[in-house]
């Protein structure tokens, strides 16, 4: 957090700056205190910068200033981090990670880096597992478990196993 250059991180400011690019090609027209109607080219949207709403609900549901929001704020020429919610500020980044980040000694571990051809001759290092699938198109028909109990036709015209109604070979057993 220390490498931050705002009063938010990398990914919020990152998310914050395209939604203020976008919101250049919006109008956005102040009615009343705290109220401003947007337009876009084919919407008009309501903000409420008092109680950080949008109708297009995404800053509701992200907390982050919607482009809506974003030319709303720039109308009244206000701060953008200053309607960015509170958890997303460095000041409440440094209180949640305060007292649960430990680090770990590593005092045992090589150096990659530092190590020689014997080094590297002597270790055993794990290599990663291969992820490829096999070639070969797969199995279309599901192998059932040996522990499945396997379905039994039953005929219901002479109630007998091993076939249906449909395969029987003599399809009138009355006149047998």
């Amino acid at each position: 957090m220390t490498k931050w250059k705002n009063e938010v991180g990398p990914k919020i400011d990152k998310i914050l700056m395209e939604h203020v690019a976008r919101s250049e090609f919006l109008k956005a027209v102040r009615y009343g205190d705290h109220n401003v109607m947007v337009r876009g080219s084919n919407v008009d949207v309501r903000v409420n910068l008092l109680r950080k709403e949008c109708t297009c609900l995404e800053w509701q549901m992200t907390e982050i200033p919607c482009p809506h929001a974003c030319a709303a704020i720039k109308l009244l020429h206000g701060n953008i981090y200053t309607y960015v919610e509170e958890c997303y500020l460095k000041s409440s980044q440094e209180k949640i990670y305060a007292s649960s980040m430990i680090p770990i000694e590593t005092h045992d571990m090589p150096d990659v880096n530092n190590l020689t051809l014997t080094d590297w001759e002597n270790n055993i290092f794990l290599m990663s597992p291969t992820t490829t699938r096999p070639p070969g198109r797969p199995c279309k028909k599901r192998r059932e478990s040996q522990f499945q109990d396997v379905h039994v036709y039953k005929c219901s015209r002479c109630d007998q196993s091993g076939h249906n109604r449909s395969k029987r070979r003599n399809p009138n057993p009355e006149k047998i």
